[in-house]
């Protein structure tokens, strides 16, 4: 009987690891951008909107920004275009 009790626990013990669960396949989205002249497509493949929104407005304000320092004005206006983008 023991035998029997400890094999079973073993085997489902065994095939519960085996068990894997795999998250839904996320959404692409595409936000569009346009400033001064130079427009900016994003594709992004996320769980919601919201996180692919997120995403995207982050790599809009580093594309545009670029690796120096930008003027207050210039700096509002990349935020106000990467808040609100084009559909």
């Amino acid at each position: 009987m023991k035998t029997l009790l400890t094999i079973a626990i073993l085997a489902f013990s065994c095939s519960s690891f085996a068990w894997t669960s795999k998250e839904a396949p996320g959404k692409e989205y595409t936000f569009k951008y346009q400033l001064s002249g130079q427009t900016l497509e994003i594709k992004k493949a996320a769980g919601s909107y919201e996180e692919a929104y997120e995403q995207a407005a982050q790599q809009c304000f580093s594309f545009y920004k670029g690796a120096g320092k930008v003027s207050e004005d210039r700096g509002l206006d990349i935020i106000d275009i990467c808040a609100n983008p084009r559909s």
